[in-house]
């Protein structure tokens, strides 16, 4: 992967696409056999009803700030749709938001996959670190450094956008607490990825819950919904164990669903390749179904105490609990029903010349 450090947008590099030559971590025979179960849930998922307007909103934001650096990047990052995510994820959200909502996402993607994506050797690691620490710095200081990378501007931006959102300094401080939480644990990721072989089951699900990006948007889903929950409904026990269990089901949903794009990166870990080498004589279809009931398990889990807490929940609090349901909804249909990106459906590139593909 070329160095992104301090990658103009003016530069052009791309996201690396075909890498046939590069050796594979894991032996994939049989893999191209392998059935993905489907994943069930038993919640009803609905879209944004300005979700196309929200794309045309989206290509022009990106744009602005010269985020997608070349027509290939444009054309794929456009077919994988986030606008949908976003509407998806947040159904109910004022305009406003569920603009932020959707240029969020883009940013969050493009920066996941040039930043913490197949990092390989630590040169790679080296460069990765001084963009998480530029983009760290703007979180805490909301100021740009001397010489931003390439998606600083955008961040700032977005940034500042949710802090005029939000109705109090408490809403933006729990996403951006979450925020840092989310670009520290990247380097355990790169460090995971470059200094060991594999890892348990249990450091994972650990690291994962943290590095799948999920904790800053379950921060704001309150807002997004029935308006926020108080500090002692945010940080109960209840509330957390809520958040959690939603988390791992995006999360290894996700890793469900990427399998057969992300299973031929050597640098990526996911659910289903970390039982696989925990147990080496596993068939990838016993791996997969695996991480499948784990995930139905968590579903499972989070169905049972969100009944429980609805019955005294305020309504802010079963609001938030709404949000974290399409969450869980919102990814896996998105993956399956709107987005290219992991080859599940082949949505078209949208631009801005003409009328955005219905969902």
């Amino acid at each position: 992967m070329p160095e992104l450090g301090g990658l103009r947008p003016d530069q052009g590099a791309s996201l690396p696409v075909d890498r046939k030559d590069e050796p594979m971590r894991h032996d994939l025979t049989d893999f191209d056999q392998v059935v993905l179960p489907t994943i069930e849930l038993p919640w009803a998922s609905t879209v944004h009803p300005d979700v196309q307007g929200m794309h045309m909103a989206l290509v022009d934001w990106s744009e602005r700030h010269a985020l997608l650096r070349n027509d290939a990047e444009r054309d794929r990052y456009a077919g994988y749709r986030f606008a949908w995510l976003a509407g998806r994820c947040f159904p109910r959200a004022d305009r406003a938001f569920a603009q932020w909502a959707a240029d969020f996402m883009l940013w969050f993607f493009l920066f996941d996959d040039v930043t913490a994506d197949r990092v390989e050797s630590t040169e790679q690691a080296s460069a990765m670190v001084r963009r998480l620490t530029a983009i760290l710095d703007v979180v805490d200081l909301d100021e740009l450094g001397e010489q931003p990378v390439h998606g600083e501007v955008a961040w700032l931006d977005l940034c500042r956008r949710l802090r005029a959102l939000v109705p109090a300094p408490e809403n933006y401080e729990r996403w951006a607490t979450a925020m840092r939480l989310w670009l520290l644990s990247l380097t355990t990721q790169i460090f995971d990825q470059v200094c060991t072989d594999r890892i348990s089951p249990r450091s994972y699900a650990s690291f994962r819950r943290y590095s799948a990006g999920l904790k800053p948007p379950f921060a704001v889903a309150d807002v997004a919904n029935a308006g926020p929950i108080t500090p002692a409904e945010f940080h109960a026990p209840e509330t957390r164990r809520l958040e959690r269990y939603a988390v791992n089901v995006v999360a290894w949903s996700n890793d469900v669903l990427s399998a057969p794009v992300e299973v031929h990166e050597p640098s990526t870990r996911s659910l289903v390749t970390v039982i696989k080498d925990a147990e080496p004589s596993r068939s990838w279809q016993e791996a997969v179904n695996l991480a499948v009931g784990q995930t139905h398990a968590e579903i499972t889990r989070f169905a049972e105490l969100a009944e429980q807490v609805r019955r005294t929940a305020s309504p802010p609090l079963s609001g938030w609990i709404d949000g974290c349901q399409d969450w869980m909804t919102g990814t896996v249909n998105w993956s399956l029903h709107d987005s290219a990106r992991y080859g599940h459906t082949a949505a078209a590139p949208l631009t801005t010349g003409g009328t955005a593909m219905a969902p």
